[in-house]
């Protein structure tokens, strides 16, 4: 079952995934393992629903696996 996203709010250290914010819409895609999470570049709300890189591919376990993805098995 994939990992439901949770919220967060600007400010906050987060790791690999894509935040919507969750006035506007606008997506923030962060690749680095420990970001602060900045406000919406469109709206400035400080809101934001997380979907971590383990909900978009169930072999990403780890901040350093999202920066470097192993390879798909064929």
């Amino acid at each position: 079952m994939a990992e439901k996203p949770r919220d967060v709010k600007a400010g906050q250290k987060v790791g690999p995934g894509t935040y919507v914010c969750i006035d506007c819409g606008r997506e923030l895609h962060v690749t680095e393992a420990e970001r602060d999470l900045v406000q919406c570049p469109s709206c400035a709300c400080e809101n934001y629903q997380c979907f971590p890189m383990t909900h978009i591919r169930p072999d990403i376990k780890t901040p350093e696996d999202a920066i470097h993805p192993p390879k798909r098995k064929k």
